[in-house]
């Protein structure tokens, strides 16, 4: 077959390949095969507060937030553990109550605590206000 010529819109003389049946380009089968294939997408991890159950669901990844704070609680992002296998996602008390007792019994099987750096906190605040109560009783002899 003889090469065609047309006219483009500003008069340059472009060559028209004649379509030939049954050529695929590799770039469109790639297409054709992304589009067709069944992937799953990527579950989304839910962290949850161990102290009332809240899940976090805003659009930024979890790891990336610097700072956090549980809207409910007030707990901070140290307090936020992954759970496996969560299908509850509303935060309506009920939810915040089941899902709070399936991290901590998951985090029991695991072998870990789930008051893990509270004990600590509560024996800094003993220590500092005993602290405290010593050095006012010194001051006032």
């Amino acid at each position: 077959m003889a090469a065609m010529q047309s006219t483009a819109f500003l008069g340059n003389r472009t060559a028209l390949k004649p379509a030939l049946r049954g050529s695929v380009s590799r770039q469109s089968r790639v297409a054709v095969n992304a589009m067709f294939t069944k992937t799953k997408p990527a579950a989304k991890v839910a962290y949850v507060c161990l102290d009332c159950g809240y899940l976090y669901d805003e659009p930024t990844p979890f790891e990336d937030v610097k700072s956090y704070a549980c809207p409910v609680c007030g707990a901070p992002k140290r307090r936020f553990k992954e759970l496996k296998g969560n299908k509850l996602r509303n935060n309506d008390p009920k939810s915040l109550v089941a899902r709070k007792e399936q991290l901590r019994e998951q985090i029991v099987a695991e072998g870990g605590n789930p008051d893990e750096g509270q004990n600590e906190f509560l024996i800094f605040t003993g220590v500092t206000i005993v602290a405290a109560l010593g050095f006012l009783a010194y001051l006032n002899l």
